[in-house]
């Protein structure tokens, strides 16, 4: 399992320049379940199936490497606005089932970049989610978002 390389701050990025096909869930599948046992240590992460890289939530030069792969991938997203990743299911549990699945197919009808976050609370309980990266001009905007789908 690779890590984000730290970004080079010279390199210019060009929205849209890698703007691939996302992988089918069943393709990803087992992928995601080593993932998620590996990494589960981490508060948090977000695991892109595109890149095969998990991206630790608390880590600000990884957070910047994930931020260059959306730009870089998504055709639509701009360099000069922040990017939230909203999750699009609601589950209690970081089992990989067909829920999961179904969250993630959704988000491919509206981005070629699916992702998966995983995150523990203060309680100490986890959660998996199919989350999507978008942009919003602010951040009240996002919070709307993520309620639609049952986020606080």
């Amino acid at each position: 399992m690779s890590r984000p390389q730290k970004p080079d701050p010279d390199e210019t990025v060009i929205p849209g320049s890698n703007h691939t096909p996302a992988l089918a869930f069943a393709k990803i599948w087992a992928r995601v379940c080593v993932v998620v046992e590996m990494w589960k240590y981490l508060k948090g992460f977000t695991y892109s199936p595109k890149s095969d890289l998990v991206f630790d939530v608390d880590n600000l030069h990884e957070a910047l490497a994930l931020f260059r792969e959306l730009v870089r991938n998504g055709k639509n997203f701009l360099v000069n606005h922040p990017i939230y990743l909203i999750a699009v299911t609601c589950r209690k549990n970081i089992k990989v089932d067909d829920t999961l699945k179904d969250g993630y197919e959704k988000i491919l009808k509206i981005s070629n970049q699916p992702l998966i976050g995983y995150w523990n609370n203060s309680e100490g309980s986890s959660y998996l989610d199919a989350v999507v990266a978008l942009q919003f001009i602010s951040t009240n905007a996002a919070i709307r978002e993520g309620k639609k789908h049952g986020q606080e």
